[in-house]
């Protein structure tokens, strides 16, 4: 009995110690992963740490309690099959107590575990309301090969491609999950990825506008947006595109390039990942505030 004790409590400090090494790196992984480890777990990573070691020191009084009560008894002794069943349930209550944030904990870990590599010298994240052609620019304009969905939020999570720009580096592009216009207490986990990864990803922000016969919101609501995410950014760089003009006339695509305008205070270019209009001319925007960047280094 004793023996199947050990094993009960080893299993818990076990996986109690492997978190807390997870945390500790967690802690060390910069502000998005700490945030977004809040956005999930409802408590930062150093609570949640230390809750971990109080329940580490909780289980080994436990153990050492429960030990003493096995040596007063002989192998044999019938009695320490009670001690047993009375040790590992007093183990299990504290395990269960902290289960459900075992279980977000998990969730986190698997959801960081999918994401892209973001690793480089300039990260560019695309950002916008959904469905305004991030997912298909970001195709375009690097090796990424993202499903593009029919549906608002079919980004759930962060998608890059990079672009190589020998020999000076890696320009990093995110594709980030859709924002609405809605107040930040009400936006949802995915929104809130996009949000961190603006705020604490990115050296650079593309911006997408369109409207088209069909698009499902409003020219103000993209606006609002835009300005939400222009607070986030500080006084990093933006640049605004004119997403989709393949599917305007001349006449609408010039009428919103001059509305776009008006609201940001910056011409946007038009751009259609479709046919490719004026891509090269977007990669190479891109390209010169990356040297830009580097010359300053």
């Amino acid at each position: 009995m004793k023996r199947k004790f050990n094993y009960v409590y080893q299993s818990l400090m076990g996986e109690l110690i492997g978190i807390q090494r997870t945390l500790v790196e967690i802690e060390k992984s910069g502000e998005f992963f700490k945030e977004l480890f809040k956005a999930y777990m409802g408590t930062s990573v150093e609570e949640f740490l230390s809750l971990t070691k109080r329940r580490v020191k909780q289980a080994r009084a436990i153990y050492q309690s429960v030990v003493r009560e096995f040596n007063e008894l002989s192998e044999s002794d019938p009695r320490s099959a009670e001690v047993f069943k009375v040790g590992a349930g007093r183990l299990l209550s504290l395990y269960k107590r902290i289960n459900r944030k075992l279980l977000l904990f998990n969730d986190y870990i698997r959801e960081i575990s999918k994401m892209p590599d973001i690793r480089g010298e300039y990260v560019i994240v695309i950002a916008g309301l959904p469905q305004v052609g991030k997912s298909t620019l970001l195709s375009k304009l690097t090796s990424a090969k993202p499903v593009i969905g029919t549906y608002p939020f079919t980004t759930k999570k962060l998608i890059a491609g990079h672009i190589n720009v020998e020999p000076f580096g890696k320009i990093v592009l995110v594709d980030s999950p859709g924002i609405l216009d809605t107040p930040i207490e009400e936006k949802n986990l995915i929104e809130y990825k996009a949000i961190l990864a603006i705020k604490f990803l990115a050296d650079h922000v593309l911006y997408l506008f369109t409207m088209y016969n069909g698009f499902y919101y409003s020219l103000m609501e993209q606006v609002n947006v835009y300005n939400y995410v222009k607070r986030i950014v500080g006084n990093k760089p933006i640049t605004v595109v004119l997403s989709k003009v393949d599917l305007m006339n001349e006449e609408q695509m010039q009428l919103l390039i001059s509305e776009v305008e008006k609201y940001t205070g910056i011409k946007p270019i038009p751009v259609s990942a479709l046919t490719g209009f004026n891509l090269n001319e977007l990669g190479g925007i891109l390209v010169k505030h990356f040297m830009e960047k580097v010359q300053r280094l």
